[in-house]
């Protein structure tokens, strides 16, 4: 297997160093699309006639001009929008959530819509762009299409199509990979679930944390079970919180479904999830081989152990999930190597130190895996603030003069797991084949 980056002609190139899309085995990773050309900003295709300001949604142009993009981008990586196997929506207004569905419905039509996760948070890094979409596609070999997964036991989320088909997927199978929607603690009739709710009438015999997350959990065993998988077989975990002081209560109920073995995990703060009274949303990726490996647990003390119930990374097959990477050594906070010394503070950027910092650990992980840098296939960043944003990410780019990663940037409200850092790296790597 190996990693090559995608650069569609007809695409804008980026302002600052990643790729639009990597493609490794059967799987390509679509970078961050906004309703931009990153040459005037947001192009009049993208954006509403000022001179008949009532005559359509902002919204509706945005998320068609992303969703052209990101069509072309599959297919440049020989992939297709029918064979999108997860998407995840950036907004930064609530109230555009039903807009950017219903061209998503268009978009994806009859097959509906891939499993996605919406979240709602502060800013995007282009002025007035008010989405973001990135995705995950399937490129197989030999014709194979990812198998929608539905859970019987589960609530229909939204209408049905013309044919009946639920627009809507729990989740799908791509080989040996299942992916699973965002889920959070709804059942799409009472907003949270009644039994995701603490008794007003027993306030503080529960908490709400807790019983969100064991409901999620348990929907998602529920969408593992219908494609052969289970928990255990969980590599990868996305966590997004309305509230990080939700993370302890979170935790304790993590461990419970996921006593040996956890999965990598990477957990941000958003604003908001779309309905009153949600805290939080997750998605998953399992791997299930056919009598392969089982999924490796990558540890090494070259880099910081986290102090929650995840490992550093963990290998499925030839694909390296990482958790979480913030500038912290989980012992002292913000490590004095990636801090400003406070009696030189104009000849140091934090941003930089904080990304070297980073990137050490990274080259340390990924040596523990057997592979490097070099094959990392995607990265998120979630900051809290931008200000620093350009000079973090040129730093970044320093580590990767060829072929760089797909690349994902949104801003979310601090603070951070740990306090004082103001990025978390999400990263999805790969581990080569030496003799292939």
């Amino acid at each position: 297997m190996k990693k090559e980056a995608i650069f569609p002609e007809s695409l804008p190139l980026p302002r600052v160093a990643y790729s639009p899309a990597v493609k490794a085995g059967p799987f390509v990773f679509i970078s961050g699309q906004l309703a931009s050309d990153f040459k005037t900003g947001i192009p009049p295709e993208a954006a509403i006639n000022p001179n008949f300001p009532n005559h359509g949604l902002n919204i509706e142009r945005q998320a068609s001009y992303i969703a052209d993009n990101l069509r072309l981008t599959l297919e440049a990586a020989g992939s297709s929008l029918e064979q999108c196997v997860s998407l995840t929506l950036y907004h930064t207004d609530a109230h555009e959530l039903h807009g950017a569905a219903q061209v998503l419905r268009q978009t994806f039509g009859a097959m509906g819509v891939p499993p996605h996760t919406s979240v709602i948070l502060e800013e995007l890094p282009v002025p007035d762009c008010t989405l973001e979409v990135d995705l995950v596609g399937f490129v197989s070999e030999t014709g194979q299409r990812p198998e929608i997964i539905q859970a019987a036991s589960l609530p229909q989320p939204v209408i049905q199509g013309l044919n009946g088909q639920a627009l809507y997927q729990y989740g799908v199978k791509a080989g040996e990979f299942i992916f699973t929607t965002g889920m959070t603690a709804t059942d799409f009739s009472a907003g949270v679930a009644p039994e995701a709710q603490v008794d007003p009438n027993f306030p503080y015999y529960a908490e709400s944390a807790r019983l969100q997350t064991e409901y999620i959990l348990e929907a998602q065993q529920a969408v593992l079970q219908a494609a052969g998988a289970s928990l255990a077989d969980v590599v990868k975990a996305e966590v997004y919180m309305t509230d990080i002081r939700d993370f302890y209560r979170l935790e304790q109920i993590w461990k419970k479904y996921f006593p040996t073995d956890p999965p990598a995990r990477t957990t941000a703060p958003v604003s908001d999830l779309g309905v009153p009274g949600l805290r939080i949303a997750i998605n998953l990726i399992a791997y299930s081989p056919q009598g392969g490996p089982a999924k490796r647990t990558i540890r090494t003390d070259a880099a910081p152990i986290p102090l929650a119930h995840e490992p550093q990374a963990v290998q499925a097959g030839p694909f390296l999930f990482f958790s979480g990477q913030m500038a912290t050594d989980y012992r002292t906070g913000i490590p004095a190597e990636a801090r400003i010394d406070p009696n030189f503070p104009y000849y140091a950027s934090a941003a930089e130190k904080g990304i070297n910092y980073v990137v050490k650990n990274i080259d340390a992980i990924c040596a523990a895996a057997g592979t490097s840098r070099d094959y990392l296939l995607r990265r998120r960043g979630f900051y809290t603030d931008f200000g620093e944003f350009f000079t973090s990410f040129v730093t970044w780019a320093e580590s990767f003069p060829n072929d760089p990663p797909a690349s994902t940037t949104v801003r979310v409200p601090g603070p951070l797991l740990v306090p004082g850092c103001k990025v978390v790296i999400d990263l999805i790597g790969m581990v080569p084949d030496e003799s292939a």
